[in-house]
């Protein structure tokens, strides 16, 4: 290349020993790198189930510059096992001179969707807004975390700890490796959210399952799944599954039983995971990007992170201007993530739509040509 980039696409599974070491030596370098998305003991895992799934090895003359994980839809490009992957982007040195969108054009992308990029040199623009991540330091120990949150929030969930126990017995709290049963019934939860939400379902397509499950194989000690659950009398009220990697810990996918909302009991459980994980060595909650309220409760803002897409073509920037195209584009982009073939995409977006319908008719109707309308747009770019 006459800019002496060169970029090739490879299985996670072809990396070789010098990659290995080279991507490890990155991330220890970087702090930015940190998540445990970017564990390539994660990404081993995730290259073996998700479909398109592969690696950007790229290179400056000889030498290895940085990596890109990856899937591809077509034209599209997405985070490696989107919508999975809650943090993404280049392994690279944090002053590193490498362009994104060089890279993209590289692969033979004409767009790219992100949702929590991790890009070092990247700015806002060019299709790209930016957030912070969202993050716990529970590093100095739960006292400390404590001793930094609002009183009243604190006084308040301790109010409402006492009276579940009060109305429903004993409550006991435990963070381990999920068993597999456990598993089974965090999907089912989170799939009957989605649905009662009207939410396209992101575990219909079996190959999300799949991953939570060979995650939840991991025997290693600082690397795996990790589930929260709370419990009061017999009853589980809240349950969510994390990711851990080293000294961090990521929420991933929380459940709790509606049942027990005047008792907060996400948040209860969200307090005891915090405790739980500083007692066993982790130093940073992730939160993951934005700034909702109950993130605030928790979290302070951490590194900026990117949410958007980039367009290779400039011709194709364009299309983001019709009404409402960007949204449905986005939850479009969700369903070819987990459906990379044609029929599949069709299947989601219909259940999408149908759901939408039934509890929104005349909005429904609309998100029915909405998405029609970014189906072909996004075949034609394909």
């Amino acid at each position: 290349m006459h800019d002496g980039i060169s970029v090739e696409a490879v299985k996670v599974s072809e990396l070789g020993a010098p990659e290995r070491a080279r991507w490890n030596a990155l991330r220890r370098a970087n702090p930015l790198l940190g998540s445990p998305y970017f564990d390539l003991r994660y990404l081993d895992v995730a290259g073996q189930i998700a479909p398109g799934a592969a690696i950007a090895v790229i290179r400056r003359g000889d030498e290895i510059e940085g990596f890109l994980p990856f899937q591809r839809r077509g034209a599209l490009i997405q985070p490696l096992a989107a919508p999975m992957s809650d943090s993404h982007g280049l392994v690279a040195s944090a002053d590193t001179r490498l362009d994104l969108t060089d890279i993209l054009k590289k692969l033979g992308a004409q767009r790219a969707r992100f949702g929590g990029l991790i890009a070092p040199g990247t700015n806002e623009g060019r299709g790209l807004s930016v957030r912070n991540a969202m993050a716990a330091d529970v590093s100095a120990g739960f006292p400390a975390y404590e001793a930094g949150r609002s009183a009243g929030f604190l006084k308040d969930k301790r109010r409402r700890l006492r009276a579940l126990e009060r109305d429903h017995g004993p409550v006991r709290f435990s963070f381990d490796a999920p068993t597999a049963a456990m598993l089974d019934r965090i999907i089912a939860g989170k799939r009957q959210q989605l649905r009662r939400t009207h939410q396209y379902d992101i575990f219909a397509c079996g190959w999300t399952s799949a991953l939570l499950h060979r995650l939840a194989e991991s025997g290693e000690a600082d690397f795996g799944l990790k589930l929260a659950v709370l419990r009061a009398g017999d009853a589980i009220v809240a349950a969510e599954l994390g990711l851990t990697s080293g000294d961090r810990h990521h929420l991933w996918f929380p459940t709790y039983d509606t049942a027990y909302a005047r008792y907060s009991p996400g948040s209860l459980m969200t307090l005891e995971t915090l405790r739980a994980a500083a007692e066993q060595g982790i130093a940073r909650v992730d939160f993951g990007p934005g700034g909702e309220a109950y993130k605030r409760d928790f979290a302070e803002p951490a590194e900026p992170v990117f949410e958007g897409m980039i367009h290779t073509r400039p011709q194709a920037i364009g299309r983001q201007g019709l009404p409402g195209l960007t949204r449905l584009s986005r939850r479009f982009d969700g369903i070819m993530a987990c459906e990379p073939g044609l029929v599949g995409q069709v299947r989601g977006a219909s259940s999408f739509v149908t759901a939408m319908t039934r509890r929104h008719p005349r909005v429904g109707a609309g998100v029915g040509l909405g998405v029609g309308l970014g189906l072909s747009l996004t075949l034609l770019a394909d």
